[in-house]
């Protein structure tokens, strides 16, 4: 009996070690399998703040590369993001604005009041603006952001117009120029024509004034539209420029025998410096000849009775440098920095007077330029004009 108990015993603390055992294992499996997900858990959630970290960077590198400045603010109308190109429009530091009210950061009424419309109708906006203490134009663009139905804030893009609208204003007051240029000319031959018709033709003593000055009138014409169309192909830049070895010496010999009649009228005399010499320039021959001819003309129709220009080119490391000087009535100090502009003229009056189109500096820049060259103006009035050309070599 005792021996059969004790095998019921054994059997019985064996079953339940076998079951213990059994269960342990089961556990072990079941804690190796939670490991396992947990840790593949961790990995994808590792991977996904990566991937986040990722996008976050990417989408940071974009808004930093853009050429437009651009703000992103929460509902709130905290700051949560703003690039580069907007703190330098603001002027302020990327650092400062990060979690401050936007009404802090613009400082422009104006905005303020347009971001917060948007903000507060969740609408997207635009609106076109002048900066204050600045002449800076910026067409704003702002757009609300969703996440699904939820309102997270807003986006604000502020790109620059101002360069646009500077060439608007001188697109508008060129037209106005050559409108104005046209109609000076056009309308003397016109009244002058119907006069002739109204019989003055009959009249010997007045039909040849009249015919003298539409003959004026006519050349004036041609000297514009001619001048208009070089300065087209200069700015489109669409004519190859045909380089070549330039002697310098042998181009101011020629434009002196052109303007010959011009100098000798006034009594003005043409000295002209070479060194070395012969002066050589790689260049286009006919366009160099332009721009020292429309210089030396200048320098004759501004000049005074028995005056004097002086014409030098001197050489370098770096290229030549040509310089044509006047005695004439100079210019004054706050109109040098207009001298080059197409139609404007110091004094209205006398540069229709003289013949000018006033298109001949404005050419000039354009020539230089384009041979990737610099002209300067150096003038005080009544003490002459100094024009400067810097060539390069090639």
């Amino acid at each position: 009996m005792k021996q059969q108990l004790g095998w019921v015993l054994f059997l019985a603390i064996t079953a339940a070690g076998a079951i213990a055992w059994a269960r342990l294992l089961f556990l072990r499996r079941k804690i190796w399998e939670m490991t396992r997900k947990t840790r593949e858990l961790s990995e994808r959630l590792e991977e996904r703040v990566r991937s986040h970290d990722q996008e976050k960077k990417q989408i940071l590198a974009i808004l930093e590369s853009m050429t437009e400045g651009v703000v992103v603010m929460d509902t709130a109308g905290r700051v949560t993001l703003l690039n580069s190109v907007l703190s330098g429009i603001l002027n302020v530091s990327k650092e400062e604005t990060v979690g401050r009210y936007f009404w802090e950061i613009f400082r422009d009424p104006e905005i303020n009041k347009t971001l917060q419309a948007a903000l507060k109708d969740q609408v997207a906006l635009k609106k076109e603006h002048t900066m204050l203490l600045s002449d800076s134009v910026y067409q704003i663009h702002i757009s609300p952001v969703f996440s699904g139905k939820k309102f997270l804030g807003i986006a604000a893009v502020f790109y620059d117009l101002t360069k646009i609208k500077e060439l608007e204003k001188a697109r508008s007051e060129f037209v106005a120029n050559v409108s104005h240029e046209l109609k000076t000319p056009l309308t003397s031959i016109i009244g002058f024509i119907e006069t002739l018709r109204e019989g003055a033709i009959e009249d010997p003593e007045h039909r040849g004034k009249f015919i003298q000055i539409i003959d004026e009138h006519s050349r004036k014409l041609s000297l514009l539209i001619e001048d208009l169309l070089l300065l087209s192909k200069l700015e489109s830049g669409k004519d190859r420029m045909k380089k070549e070895v330039v002697n310098l010496g042998k181009v101011l010999t020629k434009i002196s025998e052109l303007l010959k009649q011009n100098l000798e009228a006034k009594k003005i005399e043409l000295q002209v410096q070479l060194k070395p010499e012969p002066f050589l320039i790689y260049a286009d021959a006919l366009l160099v000849e332009q721009a020292l001819t429309n210089l030396l003309d200048n320098a004759i129709k501004y000049n005074k009775p028995h005056g004097r220009i002086w014409v030098s080119a001197s050489q370098n490391m770096h290229g030549a440098t040509l310089r044509v000087k006047d005695t004439g009535v100079g210019i004054p100090e706050q109109e040098l920095s207009r001298v080059f502009e197409r139609f404007y003229r110091v004094d209205k009056s006398r540069s229709r007077e003289s013949g000018g189109t006033g298109l001949g500096l404005s050419i000039v820049k354009h020539i230089i330029e384009k041979h990737a060259g610099i002209v300067e103006v150096n003038s005080a009035e009544n003490k002459g004009t100094t024009f400067t050309i810097l060539l390069p070599f090639g």
